[in-house]
């Protein structure tokens, strides 16, 4: 039995709450956890599990919120913050694609030769496409050789000045389906 107290002296002395809060926060946990129901499907059995409430303000839960602030650092530290994503560049080529585009260069030069003495370059023409083919398969993009490549053809939305003119529909002067009138707009007479 405890002794008769005053109400000063009890105000006096602090809430079982406040205890509960400081132990909380010194242990880093949750002040105001979310209770969820889990039910596991195979036997039935329900277990209530609680999950920390995510708050970011330390007025309402500090020890959330300076997760979240850790949270926060982390990912400012990893570019989450960044307006665009950051988009690396290519590997350097490896050694077999380097080696792909030396064979390349090399049979480049010996048809150059071949061209400016005046020789036939029909075989040459087709190592350097069997080669532009391993060089695709490698893993390389874009052309060996962007010189002779085909030039891009270009269009133009002109007509042509000697083609006849396009036949022309007369413009009725009415205009296309009915006219319709609310009950409300009628004159009543």
């Amino acid at each position: 039995m405890t002794p008769r107290t005053t109400r000063a002296d009890r105000l006096a002395h602090p809430t079982t709450r406040d205890a509960i809060r400081a132990v909380a926060e010194n242990h880093g946990a949750c002040l105001h956890p979310i209770q969820l129901r889990r039910i596991n499907a195979d036997t039935g059995q329900i277990d209530q599990v609680l999950i920390p409430c995510g708050a970011t303000l330390a007025s309402k839960c500090p020890p959330c919120a300076e997760r979240a602030k850790q949270l926060r650092a982390a990912q400012c530290a990893e570019g989450w913050h960044l307006e665009t994503e950051p988009i690396p560049g290519p590997p350097p080529p490896d050694e077999v694609q380097a080696m792909w585009v030396e064979h390349r260069a090399q049979a480049q030069a010996m048809r150059d030769h071949a061209e400016a003495a005046g020789q036939d370059t029909g075989e040459l023409d087709e190592l350097i496409a069997e080669l532009d083919q391993e060089i695709s398969r490698s893993g390389l993009r874009g052309k060996a050789d962007p010189a002779r490549a085909r030039p891009r053809r270009h269009r133009s939305t002109r007509r042509r000045q000697d083609a006849p003119d396009l036949p022309r529909r007369k413009v009725s002067p009415h205009t296309l389906g009915k006219t319709y009138i609310a009950p409300a707009c009628r004159l009543r007479g």
